[in-house]
């Protein structure tokens, strides 16, 4: 009972990290996992993903295999400016993961351009907020890895799932719930920027 106690209190006396920490050992594989679960488990690097996965299937059916380079090469570029960035690096990709939630939840007829721009900045700062604190390859190259897999994993699957409803029944209706889906994204992110910024 009195362990639970000691939880609850240090959960309670927490502060906000300034950057992700790594265990300081593990084998290949855990450290892997470790890498992909700071994309996936922390909100303020997965829901940008995920608007982007959107905006890029509902742009054209093969959209994200047209931008995928592009993310990929913004991904790397990350891994440098990790080196350079601070905590502010957070607030930054929040801020574009609402811009590009409502780009989506819009959706005008934007052209390539527009969206490949997109896809280099929120490449280049999913990874940098992910790294953010430590150096250039400072952690190991299987933390690395396991960032990249995962934000490109989640890209394919927010993509991949809009675009095989659209293949099965692409209507006004189906683009709606889509576009609604990303105007929740961008205020989700929006409420959650604000809780980072009053803690």
């Amino acid at each position: 009972m009195k362990s639970y106690i000691a939880g609850l209190m240090a959960l309670c006396l927490a502060g906000p990290a300034n950057a992700h920490t790594f265990l300081p050992e593990g084998g290949f594989y855990d450290r892997f996992i470790e890498g992909t679960l700071v994309v996936i488990a922390y909100p303020a690097t997965l829901l940008p993903l995920v608007a982007f996965g959107i905006l890029a299937s509902l742009w054209q059916s093969e959209g994200l295999l047209r931008v995928w380079p592009t993310l990929i090469l913004g991904q790397l570029a990350g891994i440098g400016v990790a080196a350079i960035s601070g905590p502010w690096i957070v607030a930054i990709l929040m801020a574009a993961g609402v811009l590009v939630a409502v780009l989506a939840a819009l959706l005008p007829k934007y052209s390539g351009r527009d969206v490949q721009i997109a896809a280099a900045v929120i490449g280049v700062l999913v990874v940098a907020a992910s790294l953010e604190g430590h150096g250039l390859f400072e952690l190991p190259l299987a933390i690395h890895i396991g960032i990249l897999f995962a934000a490109n994993m989640v890209v394919a699957v927010a993509a991949g799932v809009p675009r095989a409803v659209l293949e099965w029944k692409d209507s006004r209706l189906v683009r709606i719930i889509w576009r609604t889906a990303a105007s929740w994204i961008a205020a989700i992110l929006i409420l959650y920027f604000a809780f980072t910024v009053a803690a």
